[in-house]
């Protein structure tokens, strides 16, 4: 192995294989040149992240995104008002018989219920929603009673008020034997 240094240049040659070695970190920053490479990396980088960040304009929501949004939140202020046992919201957000149904059945102390929507489909007069549903319903200081199920709830398109529920119904409080 042959080796001499050059003007700052270390070449090394053995049996046909030529190494050149220019520049070798020492781990100096003060070394200028080392510096200014990182100085231009770091500068590329800003400006490709500011370009890519900057200039992008808000999604304007559709109309169907706009009308599942609405029918989730409107399934929220159902299931509070059930479990806080509010006649007029539930008078005012669900048909008048369906409202009959629940109001009768409203002999809890404390309900706990928890919607999962699975699927929304918008036709043209309803938006249905898939839900599974969690609840329980504490009867007594030490009873409780627990049910789960899956239901499709009918909202009517333009409203919004719920006029229907298929499957189990999650305003149903569960017998104490079931």
């Amino acid at each position: 192995m042959v080796c001499d240094e050059l003007s700052g240049r270390l070449y090394c040659k053995k049996i046909m294989i030529e190494c050149k070695i220019y520049h070798k970190f020492d781990g100096n920053f003060n070394d200028r040149r080392f510096m200014k490479k990182i100085y231009i990396i770091l500068f590329v980088l800003l400006a490709v992240i500011s370009i890519s960040c900057a200039g992008k304009e808000k999604v304007k929501p559709s109309a169907d995104s706009l009308l599942t949004t609405e029918a989730i939140n409107r399934l929220e202020i159902i299931k509070n008002a059930y479990q806080g046992k509010d006649a007029g919201t539930l008078q005012r957000q669900i048909d008048t018989k369906l409202a009959e149904s629940i109001l009768k059945n409203l002999n809890f102390e404390k309900a706990e219920l928890s919607f999962t929507p699975r699927m929304l489909k918008i036709t043209d007069v309803s938006v249905i929603v898939n839900i599974n549903w969690q609840g329980i319903w504490r009867i007594a200081q030490d009873k409780k009673l627990e049910n789960r199920g899956l239901a499709s709830l009918i909202l009517q398109r333009e409203s919004l008020k719920l006029i229907q529920i298929d499957g189990d119904n999650p305003f149903l409080m569960p017998l104490a034997g079931e």
